[in-house]
């Protein structure tokens, strides 16, 4: 993922003292500078690490100011989004459905190649695919629409 270091990286524990130090940004954030080892080369790298809201960090595993993300991954039944969704930029190599197939909540829609990785497309609900917007080839946008479960 590109987005492990800001989504998955506790950087609240790092002992970095007062080097470096920055005031605050509108977010929240203190940039401090850290020294890092990279297959056995020292780096001085800076960090914007999250100072105020630790104890719910901690307890949501989200930064302050950020929004909660979830998985693309099955809702509960009869719960999720009519519409499905892809959640990066990529291009549609596979279209696993028709229009009329029944699909249940987490089954694969479309297939999805961003970064040189493939990714499955999953109903977020059960129902019957009605409609869908994508072909072979083409290139989506994050959050672009590809399919709609009636």
């Amino acid at each position: 993922s590109t987005k492990w270091v800001e989504e998955s990286l506790d950087l609240r524990s790092l002992d970095t003292g007062d080097r470096g130090a920055a005031g605050p940004a509108a977010d929240g954030r203190v940039r401090r500078e850290v020294d890092v080892e990279v297959d056995g080369k020292r780096f001085s790298v800076a960090a914007w690490i999250p100072e105020a809201g630790a104890a719910s960090e901690a307890a949501t595993g989200t930064r302050p100011g950020s929004p909660r993300r979830s998985a693309r991954g099955p809702a509960e039944v009869g719960g999720g989004s009519s519409e499905v969704t892809v959640p990066m930029q990529g291009t549609i190599v596979k279209v696993l459905v028709e229009v009329g197939d029944s699909v249940e909540a987490g089954d694969p829609v479309v297939v999805l190649e961003a970064m040189k990785m493939e990714n499955n497309v999953l109903a977020d609900r059960p129902g019957t695919v009605s409609e869908i917007r994508v072909e072979v080839g083409d290139s989506v946008g994050g959050g672009d629409t590809v399919a709609v479960i009636a």
